[in-house]
């Protein structure tokens, strides 16, 4: 399978992108993957106008399985999972909480965690910056109740990790370097324990190699 990654960014996007979820997942499912490095502008845009032919917006990732082009991380990693029947449970109802989790993660917390990134990196001043007491409170409307969850299961279907965990600690990445998530120590622990898996150091590590950057740089 051919995976499209980032082989160059901007130090301001180091172990934000999300070609990381679907490293992460294919190395959690054993899948092999061929790894296409795509570079990345300054302002952190890929121009390469071949991409446009793969991928309609010319993001990342996108995976090519034997001619099957698919894009968007969110049905990439549900596809991995469902492909390799790991990482998602065998039964319906099971895999419908894998995907309410999934798109939980994608709908209701990147959309004000995101933002928080761009206010941080832009400034107080800035249309983000301006904006981001009131995404913070927001985020409270979903942290607080993740927090209760998140203290008698460790992950978030229950016992079992599952491709839910890798999109969820993923978008929590992108506010790691905030002082946002310091009033929710149970949602700290479990973004800890999910990128203390071997699979997860992998991956950050093979990452940073592509980039040509210290280890650590994308922590």
């Amino acid at each position: 399978m051919k995976l499209y990654v980032f082989k160059s960014l901007p130090p301001f996007l180091w172990g934000y992108t999300r070609d990381i979820r679907a490293m992460w997942t294919m190395e959690e499912c054993g899948i092999p993957y061929e790894p296409i490095g795509i570079d990345c502008g300054p302002n952190g845009l890929q121009d390469e106008t071949w991409y446009e032919k793969i991928n309609l917006f010319k993001q990342v990732p996108t995976i090519d399985d034997d001619g099957f082009i698919l894009t968007e991380s969110g049905a990439i990693l549900l596809y991995l999972a469902e492909k390799s029947g790991k990482l998602i449970p065998a039964d319906l109802k099971g895999r419908a909480q894998v995907t309410r989790w999934t798109i939980t993660s994608l709908n209701n917390i990147e959309p004000f965690a995101l933002p928080i990134f761009f206010a941080d990196l832009q400034g107080e001043e800035s249309p983000h910056g301006k904006l981001r007491s009131w995404h913070v409170d927001i985020l409270a409307r979903f942290f607080v109740p993740l927090e209760k969850m998140l203290a008698n299961q460790p992950f978030l279907t229950g016992t079992e990790f599952t491709v839910a965990d890798i999109t969820l600690t993923c978008v929590l990445r992108e506010i790691r370097k905030t002082e946002v998530l310091s009033e929710y120590p149970n949602i700290v622990k479990y973004r800890q324990r999910c990128e203390e898996r071997p699979a997860f150091v992998k991956v950050l590590n093979a990452y940073e190699d592509r980039l040509g950057i210290e280890r650590g740089s994308a922590r």
